[in-house]
């Protein structure tokens, strides 16, 4: 029997259909690449935003299209919050939620029998492995914040995890597949705990400590949840990245308000400045949301001049789109699509500025570089400890390896620093 997968949206959602496709070949299916020999297809969903409920459907009815006599089986964030309009799409076998990943093996055994999980206490183990130099770890489900813009928590469930033992046995096993840096991954990864009683901060003490994987690397994590001990420890750290992504979303606090966040203004300023006080070479990532209801000029401007102001390294734009079921869905005041896109335009262009104007300050210096992939015929490319962009010349020994990189010049055309060994 071979099995096909399609995957949607996230890093997460990724992270666990490696681990579905693990499941898949222990219960003796054959992972196949091409759909037309596919018996059983599995979707694994979006549904962070209007366009990712378009794009889930569309897969699956294309997919059922290219094989109509397959199996189809939906899960993932869409296939949780709009389940009886999945189970609607013609081809579609089986329905099944995030949190019933975990029953894959029973649900491949007998799709007529889906296994009911607890939505807030179990959870689902993933990681990926397989022909990549690094690995994304889950180490957290669920929220619990609730932002009014947002359908995760309905789509994932309260916030929950695994114990520090059991990540540490995870860590072990991946160890076993020669990858060099794990990326920690969740959906709010600093509220980390939850159904153990442990920290976020104990989590990455421990893995510092009782592992030997070169490179950790944190995913994004909430500015309230971002403690000044998280960011000193990976600043002295040898083996966490200098590399933080902290989710902002509005610079005015009437904004933040309105989207439920539990942090304002001053207190997302006061951790850049503080990490920026111990670390001027530290990665900085942003997410923003542009358009959201009651956005006016006035607001956005005030996200636009925070953000001019301050250092980072990248941003991660957002349109605000209209999700049913939440309280933004309520809201009045709605942004013009024309403004959204003027607004995105104008923070994409701010985040190139400051991407190149980060990337040069460290031409003539060396950074080591964790080589990925091949760019083409002449070059290979990499990432710093500090998440920029490398291109070397080609040299097949180096992939998969950490290597001293004196960084030369910025190729502006692929817009990623030109190094040499």
């Amino acid at each position: 029997m071979q099995i096909y997968f399609s995957t949607l949206g996230c890093k997460l959602n990724y992270t666990e259909t490696s681990a579905l496709k693990q499941i898949a070949c222990n219960e003796g299916y054959t992972v196949t690449s091409n759909v037309y020999d596919a018996n059983i297809i599995v979707v694994n969903t979006c549904t962070v935003t209007h366009t990712a409920d378009k794009k889930s459907r569309y897969a699956i009815r294309h997919l059922h299209q290219l094989n109509p006599q397959a199996a189809i089986i939906v899960t993932g964030c869409y296939a949780d919050t709009d389940a009886e309009v999945v189970k609607s799409i013609e081809g579609v076998t089986v329905v099944f939620s995030n949190q019933q990943k975990q029953n894959f093996a029973q649900i491949l055994k007998k799709l007529s029998e889906i296994k009911t999980a607890d939505n807030n206490n179990n959870f689902f183990k993933a990681y990926s492995v397989g022909g990549r130099t690094r690995s994304f770890l889950k180490v957290q489900d669920g929220c619990n914040y609730f932002c009014s813009y947002c359908k995760v928590p309905f789509a994932r469930g309260r916030s929950r995890n695994v114990s520090i033992k059991e990540i540490l046995e995870q860590v072990k096993e991946i160890e076993k597949h020669q990858v060099k840096e794990i990326v920690l991954s969740g959906i709010n990864i600093g509220d980390f705990g939850h159904s153990t009683g442990e920290t976020f901060l104990e989590l990455i003490k421990a893995l510092e400590e009782n592992t030997n994987i070169p490179r950790f690397r944190i995913s994004s994590i909430e500015p309230n949840l971002l403690t000044y001990e998280i960011i000193d420890f990976v600043l002295k750290s040898k083996r966490f990245m200098p590399h933080f992504h902290i989710p902002l979303q509005s610079g005015s606090d009437i904004i933040l308000k309105q989207m439920n966040r539990k942090y304002t203004k001053k207190q997302f300023i006061d951790k850049i400045e503080y990490i920026r006080s111990k670390s001027l070479d530290a990665a900085i990532g942003i997410d923003v949301i542009v358009g959201f209801p009651g956005e006016t000029e006035v607001y956005f401007n005030e996200t636009f001049e925070l953000l001019e102001n301050i250092e980072f390294s990248y941003l991660h734009v957002f349109e605000y789109s209209d999700r049913k079921g939440t309280k933004a869905f309520e809201l009045n005041s709605k942004v013009k699509d024309k403004e959204k896109k003027e607004r995105s335009v104008l923070l994409r262009n701010l985040s190139q500025q400051k991407e190149k104007a980060f990337a040069l300050k460290f031409i003539n210096t060396r950074r080591k570089v964790l080589v990925e992939k091949k760019h083409d015929s002449h070059f290979i490319t990499g990432l710093t400890d500090n998440y920029l962009n490398v291109k070397i010349p080609y040299n097949s020994k180096f992939i998969n390896e950490i290597v001293d990189v004196l960084l030369i010049c910025w190729d502006a055309e692929h817009e990623m620093l030109i190094g040499k060994v």
